[in-house]
């Protein structure tokens, strides 16, 4: 029977594995936004209880602009001061040492495992679980053998235990089928319009290295992993700028600095392309928003994507786009976009001509972006967040 003095749902939302920064590429982007629209618009239905690392701290003062929301920090006190900042976080909890019984000591009504799986689990909270792709059945070879074997271990026993699975596209929920044997039923697909973040913010600076490059410029925002297919696009530039010479356009690069991407700068010097391929790292939203409305076009040769956010950042700022000739990209790309194989350096060299040659032919012309307009993503994720509580007999009276 529902308690007669309803009260928020109460969600634990597991991001432990966010690090500062770029790192963690789009899942970061995802889960602050849905962040965001919780606290915005429905803090009166639900109460957050944000787990995470120290070091994210300075990025989630938007927790504190509404409702009764409360931040945990797994490990020790490090460097974070609360007394330094601006006051805007929410309460703040340390813990060292998990309590086995922490859910149930906060009353938690339902599990959200921002990467998959928790170590916050108990069979006792149903667990609704992100799983943004398959990337290690597609590309293992895109991803250390340990990677792989613990991914595999804890996909099987996360699809199994949880009560139900969110998953980004059509494409991802037919892949965790047909790999997992995972239950269609107890898995739900919401489409991410985080193209709308832009809205929130004025352009910034472009990057000085990009100044008087206006409008001259193929981006491709990605970080720098194997699947996301750097090394034959630098060399498929290679033959474009060769054969279209001064009047190439340049190729910017966004994306976290790691080991992936100093071993494109090497490559880039080796091929003698330092002053027409540019790599300009991570970059805040105002900057990247700077970045995106003056470029020329998309270029976007990954191998594998669960989702694709840029593809629609591209028919947000209207920009042509050249992708990759696969299956994940089925759902976002419009008619009007040009595709190519994607281990065919000619191929791509071949789109980036195309796009400079004939860019508005690429641009999207049947308002594809419409279906990616959904404003009650978060009301979508709240009501599932509820059905698992519901599920699992667990039934806490909402606040209407």
């Amino acid at each position: 029977m529902a308690s007669k003095n309803p009260r928020p749902l109460k969600v634990a939302y597991d991001i432990y594995r966010l690090t500062a920064g770029g790192a963690n590429g789009g899942i970061k982007v995802h889960h602050y936004e849905f962040l965001r629209c919780f606290v915005e618009q429905h803090s009166h239905e639900l109460q957050l209880h944000v787990f995470c690392q120290e070091e994210i701290l300075p990025e989630l003062d938007f927790l504190g602009c509404n409702g009764n929301h409360q931040i945990h920090v797994i490990g020790s006190r490090g460097s974070y001061e609360p007394r330094d900042s601006d006051g805007s976080l929410p309460p703040l909890h340390y813990w060292p040492q998990l309590p086995d019984n922490l859910l149930k000591l906060l009353e938690i009504d339902v599990l959200y495992a921002g990467f998959g799986f928790s170590r916050l689990y108990t069979p006792d909270v149903p667990q609704v679980s992100l799983i943004v792709d398959v990337l290690h059945r597609a590309y293992p070879e895109s991803l250390p053998p340990e990677e792989v074997v613990f991914r595999d271990e804890w996909y099987t026993r996360e699809i199994a235990r949880s009560t139900l699975i969110q998953t980004n596209s059509q494409f991802c929920k037919q892949q965790l089928v047909d790999e997992f044997g995972a239950d269609p039923d107890k898995i739900f697909t919401i489409s991410l319009p985080l193209h709308g973040r832009f809205n929130r913010v004025e352009m910034g600076q472009l990057p000085e290295q990009l100044r008087g490059l206006e409008h001259k410029y193929f981006l491709y925002p990605a970080n720098y992993w194997p699947h996301k297919n750097h090394k034959r696009l630098i060399e498929a530039y290679a033959l474009y700028e060769k054969a279209t010479g001064e009047n190439a356009l340049h190729l910017v690069l966004t994306g976290h600095p790691n080991k992936g991407g100093k071993k494109m700068s090497a490559l880039i010097s080796e091929l003698g392309l330092k002053n027409r391929v540019h790599q300009i790292g991570h970059l805040d939203l105002a900057n990247y928003k700077t970045v995106w409305e003056l470029s020329h076009s998309l270029i976007f040769p990954s191998k594998y994507e669960g989702f694709g956010i840029p593809l629609i950042e591209a028919l947000y700022f209207q920009k042509p786009i050249a992708c990759s000739e696969s299956s994940y990209a089925e759902e976002f790309v419009s008619p009007e976009a040009t595709t190519f194989k994607t281990m065919r350096t000619k191929d791509i060299s071949d789109a980036l001509t195309a796009l400079q040659t004939n860019p508005g032919t690429f641009v999207d012309q049947n308002s594809t972006l419409e279906k990616f307009e959904n404003e009650n993503i978060a009301a979508t994720l709240l009501a599932q967040c509820l059905n698992a509580a519901n599920l699992n007999g667990k039934t806490p009276a909402i606040v209407a």
